[in-house]
Parts: structure tokens; sequence; C-alpha cells
């Protein structure tokens, strides 16, 4: 299910007592956290799609809003 920007708002990292600033999410495979991304736009849908480099794993997906 695609990720909307309500939910990436108030997401964080997965580190447990995290100390540092959130105001920026980095999305990043946690299968191969240094193989890097692909990023595509699917004009249609409307849906950025994020997936691992390395074994094309979907990182995330998001719901681009509506201007």
């Amino acid at each position: 299910m695609a990720l909307s920007r309500r939910q990436l708002d108030v997401a964080g990292c997965d580190e447990p007592n995290c100390g540092h600033d959130h105001s920026v999410l980095y999305l990043h495979a946690a299968c191969h956290p240094k193989a890097g991304t692909n990023a595509r736009y699917d004009k249609p849908t409307g849906l950025l799609t994020i997936e691992c480099k390395r074994c094309n794993k979907l990182v995330a997906q998001v719901k681009v809003a509506d201007q």
C-alpha cells in the first residue's frame, strides 16, 4: 500500500531511543543499505516507487499529492 504524507511525516528511524533529527526522512533499503536505490514515478497512477538497487525489493511506494 502506498504511503501518504501523513504517514511519512510521523515516521522516524527504527533505532530505539534515537536522538537525532527526524525532520528529514531518508528512505533506503534495509536489505542492502549500502547498495543504493532505484526510484521511478508512474504518471498515470501518481506513485513514486523506490526499490533496492541490488535485489529490487520494495523500499517504499509513495502516493504523490494532487495539486
